[in-house]
């Protein structure tokens, strides 16, 4: 039974590593000019930043939670005051879908370059 045990969390830790793995890569929506880094390790997301070659920006989110099926940034833009919270959610096409709450209530499709 405890082998059992060792083995079922084993098995969970690394469907864990591999969901937060796949967010790694650079993401882009067609209706934003910024392009979207997600910086991703094995067991987490490490860091996620927002770039405009258009405007000559980075805005960085701050990551606010994490589970097995997504995870929670808040993005604050001191320039104009834009403030959200942002949930992502890997799709089972690959896909990411990114949903907005605050100063815009909305939800994006993001894909992957390649």
């Amino acid at each position: 039974m405890k082998n059992l045990i060792i083995a079922l969390f084993i098995t969970l830790a690394s469907f864990t590593a591999k969901a937060q793995e796949a967010y790694n890569g650079m993401w882009v929506n067609k209706k934003s000019s910024y392009i979207k880094t997600i910086i991703a390790s094995e067991h987490k997301v490490l860091q996620v930043f927002n770039t405009s070659f258009d405007e000559l920006r980075v805005i960085e989110e701050t990551i606010v939670s994490q589970g097995t099926k997504g995870f929670v940034t808040k993005l604050h833009n001191k320039q104009n005051g834009y403030k959200v919270t942002i949930a992502y959610r890997i799709q089972e096409n690959g896909t990411v879908l990114s949903s907005y709450y605050g100063d815009l209530n909305n939800e994006y499709i993001i894909t992957k370059l390649q």
